[in-house]
């Protein structure tokens, strides 16, 4: 298949399957030994630090290196073709060991589910079943064509009892072939997996080939026959490729048909609209993690779907110019020039490679993703260099600015983005045992820029800039702390003409990190509105606070209650910045309103009463700053759950 050159997507993942590995035990050559301890994080992980297959890929040294760079989760495949050898005859035993040991080593697993059975394919392309794709090594391979097919089966009941309504431990329908392996999967580790995720980009024919309705049906009996076995399971739509629906259709395409599907199943609302969390890969430029993340939670916060995750299970950058035969000397640098003389499009170097995953991390958390894990490990059987490591057991630089990535910001509990004059920088509140501030700092222009970053509110104890490659230097206490960054050099894009001024990685990634005293107490705010304020189809509120810890200000979420119609306290503008919002009030109607204020650190300020009421009438609106409304007797809940805070 070829690529759109003007969309931003890369050749070789038309060409190779994302789950091609060879097994290969490293030699003890990292040089990451000394560097300092970095804590184990649940919000990242690794693709195939392991995998199943006969025998399964299951290597110490791989297990060092990724939980010495902090990774929480490992993400592998069962396929289903190699596990069920016959109708309803199951071999575990190339998955058995994997799960045992990934346990072992302390990490979570996201297990995808995925490959037709040759068997179970569909008629139209059962003739397809013997063009088997492997790999050298061969538990871990591309899918033969059957095995992306619709199962035979599938729109069969979930249930023995000829229904898709869900109790736990209903027996499966055994004429549903896919209910069946699930069921199956769950059951036997549902006490070591919880995350289980539905086949892989569905949105991509390499992977699947039949409908997106077809898909629709094939998560819920997933999900259906997940739960049946594990009440807790937590389901994950397959991790979406994005671009080839993009290309056709527009932005987000296959998503926005996705939850217009889910949204004709009068059963979905009941049943979590088949799914806890949305999985994305994300691999052309550092900044879709953000912004393309960003606008999938907007769709779905769209059509009324909440509670979701957003995760990024898949992303890098290619340091490597083309598909090679030999999966050892796979070249680091690009190479080949398109029309304009640039180099192979959406390639990095070594040094762009790193960049590119210290952005991917800190703008995929700045959009609200739940977790973020680097592709891949190790080379194994692709053909460009996506790996931590080479498969001869040497380091990319990458690896180490993953491992600074987490060591910085693990255990973060506010972070913001910001952006000016060229320069983007994340800032991370962490606090804990090592209390502190870390901003995350590149340029994205192709000269160099100054970023100006204000200090915390208190006084550090100790103020450290560090690049991607290590080095640090000790830096004055200052309010604002300029830092110099180098220019962009990646703009080998995806434009048409080619832009030479578009570039798709963000230059070397700096660590400004502030140590600072611990911080634990609320901030304090209040929101008012202005007394005379007249206009009765809209008016300004406004809001601010401080912070008597000294970290400073985060956030607020502002909220408010129509105490005419007597409704509970409703969140109006949630995680922002700003100290002011133009409310739309129904007229002749009370509102009480209140902010609630969150510091750097964390904390939350916690309020019983309003700020301040407001009545909208034909005349002048007129305020009550203790929230007192004539003989009404107010209920004030808090954000979240039924039950009051402390004291009130």
């Amino acid at each position: 298949m070829g690529v759109v050159m003007n969309v931003p997507r890369h050749g070789w993942r038309w060409l190779l399957t994302a789950f091609v590995i060879i097994a290969q035990l490293l030699p003890a050559t990292a040089s990451h030994a000394t560097a300092p301890a970095v804590p184990r994080s649940d919000r990242v992980g690794i693709d195939f630090v392991s995998a199943a297959g006969s025998p399964p890929l299951i290597s110490a040294q791989r297990y060092s290196e990724a939980v010495d760079a902090g990774a929480g989760w490992d993400r592998w495949v069962i396929y289903w073709n190699s596990v069920e050898t016959a109708p309803g005859q199951f071999n575990w035993s190339g998955v058995d060991p994997v799960i045992t040991a990934d346990v072992a080593q302390g990490l979570s697993i996201d297990a995808v589910l995925l490959g037709t059975p040759s068997f179970y394919a569909t008629t139209s392309t059962a003739s397809l079943a013997g063009q088997s794709v492997e790999a050298p090594y061969g538990g871990i391979r591309a899918l033969a064509s059957s095995a992306t097919t619709v199962p035979q089966g599938l729109y069969q009941p979930t249930f023995q009892d000829g229904t898709d309504d869900w109790l736990p431990g209903k027996p499966i329908n055994p004429q549903n072939h896919w209910a069946m392996f699930v069921n199956q999967a769950v059951s036997r580790y549902h006490n070591q997996v919880h995350d289980w995720e539905i086949w892989n980009e569905p949105d991509f024919t390499q992977f699947w080939t039949g409908s997106l309705n077809d898909y629709v049906r094939l998560l819920k009996v997933a999900y259906l026959a997940a739960h049946a076995a594990d009440y807790s399971a937590r389901i994950m739509v397959g991790g979406m490729m994005y671009w080839q629906w993009t290309n056709a259709y527009g932005d987000h395409a296959w998503l926005r048909q996705f939850v217009a599907a889910l949204e004709t199943d009068p059963k979905a609302p009941a049943n979590g609209y088949y799914f806890d969390v949305i999985p994305w890969h994300w691999y052309s430029r550092s900044s879709d993690a953000y912004w393309r993340t960003l606008s999938a939670e907007r769709i779905l916060t769209d059509a009324g779907i909440s509670g979701k995750e957003m995760w990024i299970n898949e992303t890098n950058a290619p340091a490597c110019n083309e598909p090679v035969t030999n999966y050892v000397n796979c070249n680091d640098y690009p190479g080949g020039t398109n029309p304009n003389g640039n180099w192979a499009l959406g390639y990095a170097t070594l040094t762009e490679q790193a960049s590119f995953i210290i952005q991917a991390l800190a703008y995929g958390f700045a959009a609200g993703a739940t977790r973020v894990f680097q592709f891949q490990l190790q080379d194994d059987g692709n053909g460009s260099a996506f790996g931590m490591f080479r498969n001869d057991g040497t380091e990319r630089p990458i690896y180490l600015a993953y491992r600074l990535a987490v060591q910085h910001i693990e255990g973060f509990a506010t972070v913001r983005r910001y952006a000016a004059n060229g320069a983007e920088w994340i800032t991370f509140g962490i606090p804990g045992p090592n209390p502190h501030r870390t901003t995350v700092l590149w340029n994205t222009t192709g000269a160099p820029v100054n970023a100006s970053v204000p200090a915390a509110g208190a006084a550090p104890l100790s103020v450290t800039l560090t690049q991607q490659d290590g080095t640090q230097q000790g830096l004055a206490a200052s309010s604002v702390y300029t830092i110099s960054l180098a220019p962009a050099t990646d703009n080998r894009n995806f434009d048409s003409p080619w832009n030479p001024n578009d570039y798709i990685i963000g230059g070397p990634t700096v660590f400004l990190v502030e140590n600072l005293p611990p911080d634990t107490t609320a901030p304090t705010s209040r929101a008012s509105v202005a007394p005379g304020a007249t206009s009765q189809s809209s008016f300004q509120v406004t809001w601010s606070g401080s912070d008597p810890g000294g970290w400073g200000i985060y956030g607020y979420t502002v909220q408010y209650r129509d105490l005419t119609t007597g409704s509970y306290w409703a969140n109006w503008i949630t995680d922002t910045a700003s100290t002011s919002g133009t409310f739309v009030p129904t007229p002749g109607h009370t509102y009480a309103f209140r902010s609630l204020a969150q510091d750097w650190a964390g904390n939350r300020e916690v309020k019983c009463a309003g700020d301040s009421d407001v009545t909208v009438g034909a005349a002048a609106m007129s305020t009550s700053p203790s929230g007192a409304i004539q003989g009404q007797y107010r209920l004030y809940f808090p954000l979240v759950g039924n039950q009051k805070p402390a004291g009130c």
